[in-house]
């Protein structure tokens, strides 16, 4: 995943420096590998032609990330808060203000249909397959708390959620389209993380607005 850095630079920063303090993420929402589940499919065999069509379910796993999904959300929203936050980030002492993340949902995932016939009359015959991918559904639900000291001062949990366009286009080779689907998918969710982090990076601005 990639951050995304085209948000409007706070042109003023307050003297209120925060933390990020701790970030979870429950290993449960995600496997390890991408799954493929069969839905349904079909094969209806006829005397001079067979045709077939079958519906997976492609669930993405850690296996189609690179990085830690922890690493990468400490160090977005620090770039974030650097970029648009009206307060000032500090990671290396002890901040009156703490912020902590819990990633409550992170999942992608989409159809992948397989189809085709194959005809045959004494001497002659043909064949046609295809493979169709997506559209995908990509959601991540981020909650967070900003602590003063002990005590939680605000906390709230933002949601995005991104659709892939679906990929039907012409594909000699199947494993380049099953590649394409997986960026795809690794796409939607940085447009997530990009939109639910900017979320809370304003939150957090509203908050110190109101209270400083």
């Amino acid at each position: 995943m990639a951050y995304i850095k085209d948000s409007k630079i706070a042109k003023v920063k307050s003297e209120t420096y925060v933390s990020i303090d701790s970030i979870y993420l429950d290993s449960a929402l995600m496997g390890e590998t991408t799954l493929v589940r069969k839905e349904k499919g079909w094969f209806i065999p006829l005397l001079f032609f067979n045709i077939w069509k079958t519906k997976n379910t492609c669930i993405q796993g850690k296996s189609m990330i690179e990085g830690n999904v922890p690493d990468f959300l400490r160090n977005s929203i620090s770039e974030e808060i650097n970029r648009s936050g009206e307060f000032k980030l500090d990671s290396l002492t002890n901040t009156d203000y703490k912020i902590e993340l819990s990633i409550d949902e992170f999942k992608s995932e989409g159809p992948y249909i397989s189809s085709g016939f194959f005809y045959f009359f004494l001497y002659a015959y043909g064949f046609s397959y295809s493979d169709n991918a997506g559209p995908a559904i990509s959601n991540l639900t981020i909650s967070y708390k900003l602590k003063k000291g002990e005590q939680v001062v605000c906390a709230k949990s933002f949601f995005g959620e991104t659709f892939t366009e679906q990929i039907n286009r012409g594909y000699n080779d199947i494993s380049q389209l099953q590649q394409d689907y997986a960026i795809s998918m690794v796409e939607a969710n940085s447009r997530n993380f990009k939109r639910v982090i900017e979320l809370i990076v304003d939150d957090i601005n509203r908050y110190f607005g109101e209270n400083n």
